[in-house]
């Protein structure tokens, strides 16, 4: 009764978290890492082991990665730029169970190409109100030059009854993501005039790459509830993004800009469910949401062609975000 009391406030929080908070994907609360895998009417696999301490899961879904890069002058709001992707994913998970309620698992995932966009804004007139921009640049010869992640963690069981299971558990995760735009179109500002010089980039041009890089500590607890033939799991995380790199390529300045952001908060809300189709196959629907909160951090910036190189202190800020969802089928050997 109490895994159940539990587990209810568990999946009501993550339904009631708020939809801005981003990271989709397939999650297994059979799988105590809590690792999401997405797939957007993807197919899942998994096999288990005869006495279920070892699971594998292999997976190909769907996500939505974003990244915002920020510039500002004290509380100014000087430059943004907005990179998004939609595109394939590819996922892989393996879990063991050491016994005593003690588990250990690893996951990996990476994007394959897919849509990207990127759009550049500047505010140079002193008003940072984002209709108010002076200087704009979209390029929607946006490349997703790569994407992965991978995390290992520790789980233990808090409850573990017939028909419920509550698990707490810690771990590590790396994420790397890059962009680069080519060509695109400018809307400048120039002599005092709001928007008078519109143009293009010439096509195939490299104009902008941008890389994140961010390794992340983290704690959490995931559970599910099965009711008879249906399965209900959940999953909070909250982590602390440490060291993170952020890295700009300006190619048409030959300048590159190198971000060391301060310690991160990140959050991560798991929602899924599943309908036994017999003893050894399940139809699942799930939903995922990652978020590293946007941060401050300090810059250098490099010219590639003098070979000189000039510093500003909190001045550079980014924040990244993923969404999967995921319908398929589980099923044990």
């Amino acid at each position: 009764m109490g895994a159940r009391l539990y587990l209810g406030v568990l999946v009501a929080a993550v339904m009631a978290a708020p939809a801005s908070a981003v990271d989709l994907g397939f999650y297994d609360p059979q799988f105590s890492g809590g690792s999401g895998m997405p797939l957007h009417g993807a197919k899942s696999v998994s096999a288990e082991s005869v006495d279920g301490t070892l699971r594998l899961r292999a997976s190909l879904g769907a996500t939505y990665l974003e990244g915002n890069e920020f510039v500002y002058a004290g509380d100014y709001r000087v430059s943004k730029l907005i990179w998004q992707t939609t595109a394939p994913i590819l996922r892989g998970s393996v879990s063991a169970d050491l016994g005593h309620g003690i588990s250990i698992s690893a996951e990996g995932s990476a994007a394959i190409r897919g849509n990207s966009h990127m759009v550049d804004y500047d505010w140079l007139a002193g008003d940072d109100t984002f209709e108010n921009w002076t200087h704009r640049s979209e390029h929607p010869d946006t490349h997703l030059a790569h994407f992965w992640t991978g995390s290992a963690s520790i789980g233990y069981e808090l409850a573990n009854v017939q028909d419920a299971v509550i698990r707490m558990h810690g771990g590590f995760q790396y994420t790397d993501v890059k962009w680069d735009a080519f060509g695109g179109s400018y809307v400048y500002s120039t002599s005092g005039t709001l928007r008078d010089d519109i143009g293009n980039f010439a096509d195939g041009a490299p104009a902008i790459s941008y890389r994140q890089q961010m390794p992340e500590v983290f704690v959490g607890v995931d559970g599910e509830q099965y009711y008879g033939k249906l399965r209900v799991g959940g999953l909070m995380r909250a982590g602390l993004v440490v060291g993170a790199v952020a890295t700009d390529d300006h190619w048409m300045r030959d300048l590159r800009f190198t971000d060391t952001l301060y310690v991160q908060p990140s959050v991560e809300l798991g929602l899924d469910a599943g309908y036994a189709l017999g003893p050894m196959a399940e139809l699942t629907l799930a939903g995922r949401f990652k978020h590293m909160f946007e941060q401050r951090g300090d810059t250098a910036i490099y010219n590639t062609v003098a070979g000189t190189t000039a510093h500003s202190s909190n001045g550079a800020a980014a924040s990244f975000t993923q969404l999967d969802i995921s319908a398929g089928l589980r099923a044990r050997f």
